[in-house]
């Protein structure tokens, strides 16, 4: 009995597939893994009534950026890295993220972008930030280029570039920043949802979907919450489990207390609109 033939199509290989590649083999080996769900009710209402009082958009993604830069910040560990013999501990988040942009064509496609200093910014300048960074053209950033050359040097150079990061913190830091977030929410899948992304930071964290979760309330009655999926990857070879339940219980307490969305995000993001193009 012969076997049909295979129904294929090919392409061909993208060079910027051998930047992410370049990318994963800096995952760290000793990452360990957890999962929560987080109240973001609140946090939500407010996004929606700063979004219809300034009419324009609030990016959730920008505001879990902050949280987690402020709880890096109270939680040193987590922006802690091992250079030979020696601990460095940045005293700054410059939090790697990827934004999806559009081309020309109308594609959509992710690019890596790092907030510096995030810890040091109002929730206000970091939605700005990435709202005007989201819309900037490809070819104005140094970075993009920098990925798209690194992305056609011969596979062998490619990994050792790899290995040098890996043992350097301040040239992880000037590439990718000293700690990471990625976010795969689907509006129109509401299912739960986690990912557990490569880890080449000391932390990396996950956005997953948003769901519904019914919640016991203190008086003992039961109310539908809307809830968060958010995962994370820490390296255990240098940061330990105590550091991270108290770095996670600090994340959480400033999402679910929708810490930045307040009155002077409000004032601060009006006269971003007054003063500079939107």
């Amino acid at each position: 009995m012969s076997i049909p033939a295979p129904r294929y199509r090919e392409a061909e290989w993208p060079a910027i597939r051998n930047a992410v590649g370049m990318v994963l083999r800096q995952h760290r080996p000793h990452t360990a893994y957890g999962a929560s769900e987080v109240d973001v009710a609140e946090a939500l209402d407010r996004i929606a009534c700063y979004q219809r009082s300034l009419r324009i958009a609030v990016s959730f993604h920008s505001f879990v950026l902050h949280c987690l830069a402020q709880a890096a910040v109270a939680i040193p560990a987590v922006l802690t890295y091992r250079r030979g013999n020696r601990l460095v501990t940045f005293e700054e988040a410059d939090v790697g993220t990827v934004l999806e942009k559009r081309l020309p064509d109308g594609l959509r496609v992710p690019v890596g972008y790092i907030v510096r200093a995030a810890d040091r910014k109002s929730l206000a300048q970091i939605n700005w930030e990435l709202r005007r960074a989201a819309r900037s053209d490809l070819q104005d950033e140094a970075e993009v280029r920098f990925r798209r050359r690194v992305a056609r040097l011969p596979g062998w150079v490619r990994r050792v570039l790899s290995a040098r990061v890996v043992r350097d913190p301040f040239l992880l830091r000037r590439i990718h920043g000293t700690i990471g977030l990625t976010n795969v929410q689907t509006r129109a899948f509401h299912s739960p949802f986690w990912v557990f992304p490569p880890n080449i930071y000391t932390l990396t964290m996950a956005i997953g979907n948003l769901t519904r979760r019914v919640v016991a309330q203190p008086d003992g009655t039961t109310e539908v919450r809307k809830v968060q999926c958010i995962s994370s990857g820490a390296d255990h070879a240098v940061v330990d489990g105590m550091a991270l339940a108290r770095f996670a219980q600090r994340f959480v307490h400033l999402v679910e207390t929708a810490d930045g969305l307040d009155a002077a995000f409000e004032e601060q993001s009006s006269r971003f609109l007054q003063t500079q193009p939107a």
